[in-house]
């Protein structure tokens, strides 16, 4: 093999401090490969392809585009003028944000969610210190009452929400701060409220979980009429497998367990934590038709024909995308078990990732039918 072109990137900002190398090879009887490195500078890096044994005007067709690609998130070239810092620049002031016009943070980052494993599902059933809610499916944001209503991320940076739910809002003192989801529907968009920061002023981060949701409950009052919505939750064993139950048969997207005598502590920690959350996760069989550059493309049997359900990065390794790639170049049509949040109304699988290649199971074996769909309505007791 020959090495046609190559180019060395990185990115840091913030908490990221990451690279990604890029090499369009010769080889041989007129086939070219693009063959691609990333991960955090300094460790070990994941390798995969971006096209293999392909023409080489489709191999600078695909090299070019995840240049543009990675150069248009931020990513910069590694050359002798253009190199590293030795440590990220903060959020706000590195290259991404440069290159994405994302603004530095200008308010405070959510109480992130760790997430369990099914087997510590009845544990937190049963602790009475701890209360459950519907894990919801939307947007988080946070909103600042003060002169004017203004939305924040998870991040802390300032995001844009429906005006509806802007001027439902309207009517919060000055000096709050509440947290929430924004939950898309038919009839429009819903901002869920579970938790408030400050409620005219008074700073409530400091007391446990429940008291600052009977905070939230009693001082805002969500009209009938307007898009807010204050999240309930199930105490005690009985009432928490009750709504555990109910979310498991309605193909909801999961639970949320909280301390209820816990603070209100931004970000997420490393591990564990008072706010953990746990996924209705489901599995499936796919058929593996295409690399389609480093993501490979699955498909279903809709009857006698194959019908593609998105593409699967997520759980493959150096080892299984080489012989996803052999297997592939050699006319085979692997089979993969899949794990996944959900399927869209199209038959989309939505957060795939990788599992195993199945060697007991025919392509035709894998059907449509197989594929589960997840409600995103909210759930109230």
């Amino acid at each position: 093999m020959t090495v046609v072109r190559a180019i060395k990137l990185f990115f840091q900002e913030g908490s990221s401090d990451k690279v990604y190398n890029a090499t369009l090879l010769d080889e041989g009887e007129g086939l070219y490969s693009v063959e691609v490195e990333w991960g955090r500078r300094g460790a070990k890096l994941s390798r995969g392809k971006k096209a293999v044994k392909v023409t080489l005007a489709a191999a600078e067709k695909a090299y070019a585009k995840l240049v543009r690609e990675k150069t248009s998130k931020g990513y910069e070239e590694h050359d002798e003028v253009v190199q590293p810092a030795a440590v990220a620049p903060p959020e706000g002031q590195g290259s991404g944000s440069r290159a994405t016009g994302v603004r530095e943070k200008v308010g405070q980052a959510a109480q992130l969610l760790n997430p369990i494993e099914p087997e510590q599902v009845p544990k937190l059933l049963e602790d009475d210190r701890v209360i459950a809610q519907q894990k919801l499916d939307g947007n988080r944001v946070l909103v600042h009452v003060g002169e004017s209503v203004r939305a924040t991320n998870r991040a802390g940076q300032l995001t844009s929400v429906h005006r509806t739910i802007l001027e439902a809002l309207g009517s919060i003192p000055a000096g709050t701060v509440i947290d929430g989801e924004v939950v898309a529907s038919d009839e429009g968009p819903t901002y869920w409220l579970f938790d408030v920061l400050e409620i005219a002023g008074e700073d409530l981060r400091g007391l446990g979980y429940l008291d600052r949701w009977q905070r939230l409950d009693a001082e805002i009052e969500p009209a009938i009429d307007h898009p807010i919505r204050i999240l309930d939750y199930a105490q005690g064993h009985a009432a928490k497998r009750a709504l555990y139950d109910r979310l498991l048969a309605a193909n909801a997207e999961g639970i949320v367990f909280k301390r209820h005598d816990a603070p209100y502590e931004p970000g997420r920690p490393s591990s564990g934590g008072t706010q953990l959350k746990h996924k209705f996760i489901k599995s499936a069989d796919v058929v593996i038709v295409e690399n389609a550059g480093n993501a490979y493309r699955m498909a279903v049997y809709a009857g006698e024909a194959l019908r593609e359900i998105g593409k699967v990065f997520s759980g493959t390794t150096n080892e299984s995308r080489a012989e996803l790639d052999e297997r592939l170049a050699a006319g085979e049509q692997p089979v993969a078990e899949v794990r996944y949040l959900y399927a869209t109304e199209d038959e989309q699988l939505f957060q795939p990732v990788f599992v195993r290649l199945r060697e007991d199971k025919p392509a035709q074996d894998c059907k449509l039918d197989q594929l589960e769909k997840t409600r995103r309505e909210v759930h109230e007791h």
